[in-house]
């Protein structure tokens, strides 16, 4: 994904609704989710939604991006960078599941990966 001109700005936060896990993970330039009991796993779910989101609309000749709406944003303003061993366990987890080599994220400037009072 180096290739793309973009970061990927994700925050992570409590979940809302109290459904779907404890955490949920937000990608704000795609507006997708994903929930789980840890932050790690709701990160390492986002990444999969990411990966799954950007096939289908290659796929089907579809926009890939939407702008969540600027709560999120702000909450991104507020959040701290997630610890660098946090995120390459989320790395090697999501590109377990994937059953991925490469890696889904190949290049970590691609990506701002922040928590909100969550640790």
């Amino acid at each position: 994904m180096s290739n793309l001109p973009l970061r990927f700005q994700i925050v992570i936060y409590r979940s809302e609704d109290g459904e779907g896990g404890a955490f949920t993970a937000h990608c704000l330039n795609m507006d997708i989710i994903a929930d789980d009991d840890s932050v790690e796993g709701a990160a390492s779910k986002l990444l999969e939604n990411i990966e799954a989101t950007i096939n289908a609309a290659v796929k089907h000749n579809a926009a890939v991006f939407s702008d969540a709406p600027m709560r999120y944003w702000k909450m991104l303003g507020e959040a701290q960078p997630l610890a660098p061993e946090l995120w390459e366990r989320i790395i090697r987890d999501a590109n377990k599941r994937l059953g991925h080599h490469p890696t889904v994220v190949d290049d970590v400037k691609d990506w701002d990966l922040r928590q909100l009072g969550v640790a």
